[in-house]
């Protein structure tokens, strides 16, 4: 990571992590360490405003599990970092995972091979949000006995509105993830819209904070979802990989996938995009 410093590189980045459970912790820390030293972290919302020339990076974590609070929140407090933390609503209000979660780790309870799981969970974001959901009831029927194990509540459960609260507003942005996590492209305006409109109005209602960023749930967008997009925020990123260069449109800023440990491969990427 020292190199992308060495070199100069002129662009700003966004990290997107997801996921941070406690087995990862010593691995994000030395990462972020690195990202430290190469870049100045600032909170996204800087990244709208002209820099001093050298690029610089904002952090981002998708879903608002749980794991961002206990593992990553106490390391970027050590180390004095900012970051984005994107939430759904709606899933926390019913006490539920991300439906992709659920969807997978049942169907991993039947004994079908990984292969197959991750190509049925393909397909669901490929369906309308009405058939989707069948496909999901179906899940369930053929799975009444699941119940997770604490290592999979620890991986996959949501923080609680509590837990929200305690966060340092000078450390953790909170940013819209729509209220449930639907694929956007799988919706009919209306619903659209109440995804991207309600969950700004949730969490501000429920956090007392200004909410003025989105996510756009798996990257999935179309011109409806950013007009949508554009009516309740002032920036929104995808998850298309590159930097920020030239006009960028605040709605599709892109970001740089990162998973802990993969030092090298993060490198490469955020140096030659």
């Amino acid at each position: 990571m020292k190199e992308c410093g060495v070199l100069g590189l002129q662009h700003d980045r966004i990290l997107m992590y997801h996921g941070t459970p406690r087995r990862d912790a010593a691995a994000l820390e030395r990462q972020l360490r690195l990202v430290r030293l190469a870049f100045p972290v600032v909170p996204l919302d800087n990244l709208a405003e002209r820099g001093n020339g050298r690029a610089r990076v904002a952090l981002t974590f998708d879903d608002g599990l749980r794991n961002n609070i206990d593992v990553a929140y106490p390391i970027l407090l050590k180390l004095g970092l900012t970051a984005t933390f994107f939430v759904c609503p709606g899933l926390i209000e019913r006490g539920q995972w991300l439906w992709n979660h659920e969807a997978r780790q049942r169907l991993l309870s039947l004994g079908k091979p990984v292969a197959k799981v991750e190509a049925e969970i393909e397909r669901m974001k490929a369906l309308k949000i009405a058939e989707r959901r069948r496909v999901e009831d179906e899940i369930r029927a053929a799975t009444p006995g699941f119940e997770p194990t604490a290592e999979q509540r620890e991986e996959f459960d949501l923080a609680s509105w509590h837990e929200l609260r305690q966060l340092d507003p000078k450390t953790v942005t909170i940013g819209s993830h729509t209220m449930t996590h639907p694929i956007l492209t799988s919706l009919d305006d209306a619903e659209t819209e109440s995804e991207t409109r309600d969950s700004r109005f949730a969490l501000e209602q429920r956090l007392d904070r200004e909410v003025s960023i989105f996510c756009y749930p798996n990257g999935d967008l179309n011109d409806a979802v950013v007009a949508s997009a554009r009516r309740y925020y002032r920036s929104a990123v995808t998850t298309e990989a590159g930097r920020l260069e030239g006009a960028v449109d605040p709605h599709r800023m892109p970001r740089y996938s990162a998973t802990p440990g993969w030092n090298r491969r993060l490198a490469r990427r955020m140096v030659l995009g």
